[in-house]
């Protein structure tokens, strides 16, 4: 009798777990027409570094890959030849991970720019955006911003992005 009253928990656990697992799929993704891009960079050890508020404007939930896709850097109308590429652990901003946009909620995502060597180059004002699925880009001003020294020319300009960070309650 125990043995089948384990089976049913478990039977039932995977369903709980099936069930949460098949809701984030079926949620529809986030559109360009629902989210605002807001946030800062600011100088950090050679480089830029900060944080961007992706925020959902509508009241529909809605669904976030891992991590933005890629993060394109643009002063005036030049838009930087830059690589994106994934933060590692330990810089991500505080919070926990999610694939989940709450309706009139904001997640977080960690932005560093490192080893400018191109032009223009000096105090300059910046924009970013995030492409977030393939169509799918949001952008916003950051302000004036001096570029990052460049380290090494041997080396491509990168930005690092974190994955959509949710600050708990």
């Amino acid at each position: 009798m125990r043995g089948i009253a384990a089976i049913a928990v478990c039977c039932a656990l995977a369903a709980a777990v099936t069930g949460a697992a098949s809701s984030t799929t079926t949620l529809p993704r986030c559109k360009a027409s629902q989210l605002k891009l807001a946030g800062a960079l600011q100088g950090a050890t050679q480089s830029l570094l900060g944080t961007l508020n992706l925020t959902n404007r509508t009241g529909t939930m809605c669904a976030l890959p891992v991590a933005p896709r890629r993060v394109v850097l643009r002063i005036g109308t030049h838009v930087l030849s830059t690589l994106t590429v994934r933060m590692t652990r330990n810089l991500e901003p505080p919070g926990v991970p999610t694939r989940r946009l709450a309706p009139r909620a904001g997640v977080f995502v960690g932005v560093q720019w490192r080893n400018w060597c191109g032009a223009p180059r000096g105090e300059r004002r910046l924009s970013v955006g995030l492409t977030i699925y393939p169509g799918v880009t949001t952008r916003a001003s950051v302000g004036r911003v001096r570029t990052p020294r460049c380290v090494t020319r041997k080396q491509r300009s990168h930005v690092s992005v974190s994955r959509f960070i949710v600050v708990p309650p």
